[in-house]
């Protein structure tokens, strides 16, 4: 489950930055800067949730005890569960979605080679990466036109942009706002296209209302006719241009983004154990070393004993392999409570919450003592799952 919730992540990262475009800069006349900003943040939905900005661990650790290691194997009689029923069919939809990418990837190719050989059916004027297609029948100074602006979605790259959304659209098909990401990318292709076109060429206006020939070549391919975007293409022409104080606005983005930094790794920025002592709400400072230490019932063969006989190595992480030494902070306070439990440098979510439970649910200690009265101390277990 931890993929889904990455996924999840990546998604709800990309509605948001999605949506500034759509509420922002959509109407825009800066095509070149909303191509950027469109580009970018798809890859970027992906990579905000995997940055680590741990702190480094600069505290000491006076009270260590001895790693605990636990060990188990894989039941060989695996069950399956809800979770696994999700993955199973969000896997077999993403496949399907590549298959199509891939089918649409392939028909272009073969659409390409047809033309070259002369032997495919007339279609209509389109572009994919360097590959140009504009009929000879279309009338000269309308086919000069078509050419100067397929010229400028070849020049551009701007095929690229349509691979990445499709590639995005493998894992992230659920989310509505990445297909509409994707058709704001093809218009905003057309509306740098036809921005540079109509200085080169003549009453283009006209050229393009009167494209209405042939069929679509592939929704990879940039399609000269589309006709329902036609009328907003001809009125983002006639549209003034907006200020260039306009693309300030783009700052916008930069706390959103802060803030999907943060909320994707607000578990990473725990705050590592405070070091000498802290004062706590009840008026009582925690130790790191006191006179007479805290000790469980049975000493340390006791509490590995308790370790042994309570920890559960999590299902789901012996079934992805995962492993890793959690470390887990506790106070024993004056009576021998188990308090403010924390995990300082998070490993899992499954290890650490099966290693904050075992904690939770330990027995009492005999409370630690400073100057023959009982205080409250700060302890760390480190406990190691390995398979």
């Amino acid at each position: 489950m931890e993929t889904l919730f990455y996924i999840f992540k990546v998604g709800i990262i990309y509605a948001a930055l999605y949506l500034i475009y759509f509420g922002l800069f959509r109407n825009n006349t800066n095509f070149q800067t909303n191509r950027i900003y469109l580009l970018a943040i798809a890859p970027l939905s992906f990579l905000l949730p995997l940055l680590d900005f741990n702190i480094s661990e600069t505290a000491q650790y006076h009270i260590m005890l001895p790693t605990f290691e636990y060990n188990n194997t894989i039941s060989e009689t695996m069950t399956y569960s809800w979770k696994d029923l999700i993955l199973f069919f969000y896997g077999v939809i993403s496949v399907k979605v590549l298959f199509q990418f891939l089918n649409n990837f392939f028909k272009t190719i073969n659409t390409i080679s047809k033309i070259k050989k002369g032997t495919q059916k007339e279609i209509q004027p389109f572009s994919f990466f360097s590959f140009i297609h504009v009929s000879e029948k279309i009338k000269n100074e309308e086919r000069q036109a078509i050419l100067y602006h397929e010229q400028i979605h070849s020049t551009q790259i701007h095929s690229l942009d349509i691979i990445i959304y499709e590639i995005s659209k493998v894992l992230l098909w659920w989310n509505p706002f990445l297909w509409m990401g994707l058709n704001s990318v093809k218009s905003n292709h057309e509306f740098i296209a036809d921005k540079l076109a109509s200085e080169k060429a003549d009453k283009y206006s006209s050229v393009l209302v009167a494209q209405l020939l042939g069929v679509n070549c592939s929704v990879l391919a940039n399609n000269f006719k589309s006709k329902p975007l036609i009328k907003k293409r001809i009125m983002m022409m006639k549209t003034k241009k907006s200020s260039r104080m306009s693309i300030l606005k783009y700052a916008l983005v930069i706390p959103v983004i802060g803030l999907a930094i943060i909320t994707s790794n607000k578990e990473t920025l725990a705050n590592p154990i405070e070091s000498l002592t802290l004062e706590k709400h009840n008026d009582n400072k925690v130790y790191q070393k006191v006179d007479v230490m805290p000790e469980f019932k049975g000493g340390q063969k006791g509490l590995m004993n308790y370790l042994m006989s309570n920890i559960k190595y999590p299902k789901e992480a012996q079934k992805d392999n995962i492993q890793g030494k959690v470390l887990v902070s506790f106070v024993i306070d004056s009576k021998g409570n188990i308090k403010d439990i924390k995990i300082p440098k998070p490993v899992n979510t499954m290890l650490d919450e099966e290693a904050i439970r075992v904690i939770e649910t330990m027995p009492k200690w005999t409370p630690g003592k400073k100057d023959g009265k009982a205080v409250s101390v700060q302890y760390t277990i480190p406990i190691m799952f390995k398979l």
